[in-house]
């Protein structure tokens, strides 16, 4: 019985191939959308997208890269046919794993909304005023403000 240890290797690339585009394909639409969801809030769209983009796509397909050659790797071992299931034998299982949980995240990230992306941004600008700022400044700052609103002529009511 001779058997080829690449019989299935170019099933699971074409597969790890379809996963890959996949990918690509959310990445592109969730960069889209967050491109129109800085129109909404009327943020300047900068190269800073572009180049988050970029770091993404690098290390979601570098990660689907070892996902796949994981797969080759088992493979080319028979491990599905030791543990009796061969009928995985061609299958890239890792990477499709790796590809529907990177899907998922590009999911979520298309769905969260513009004012729920503002709404993160107010409570990180105000986690990181509030580490800078010590319990003084904030007794002074509250004490200037109650000031300044005491010394605010009051309109009678009519």
């Amino acid at each position: 019985m001779t058997e080829n240890i690449f019989d299935g290797a170019t099933t699971m690339l074409m597969i790890g191939l379809f996963v890959m585009l996949a990918v690509l394909m959310a990445m592109i639409v969730d960069l889209g959308a967050g491109l129109y969801k800085a129109k909404q809030r009327g943020e300047v769209r900068r190269s800073e997208a572009l180049r988050r983009t970029l770091s993404k796509f690098i290390s979601y397909h570098g990660g689907l890269l070892i996902a796949t050659m994981v797969d080759l790797l088992i493979h080319f071992l028979h491990l599905y046919a030791i543990i009796g299931l061969p009928v995985l034998s061609s299958v890239p299982v890792v990477t499709i794993l790796v590809g529907i949980f990177l899907l998922a995240v590009e999911f979520l990230s298309v769905r969260e909304k513009a004012d729920e992306k503002t709404k993160k941004n107010q409570a990180e600008a105000l986690r990181l005023l509030s580490s800078l700022l010590t319990k003084e400044d904030l007794k002074e700052l509250a004490m200037k403000i109650a000031e300044r609103h005491n010394n605010l002529p009051y309109e009678s009511e009519s």
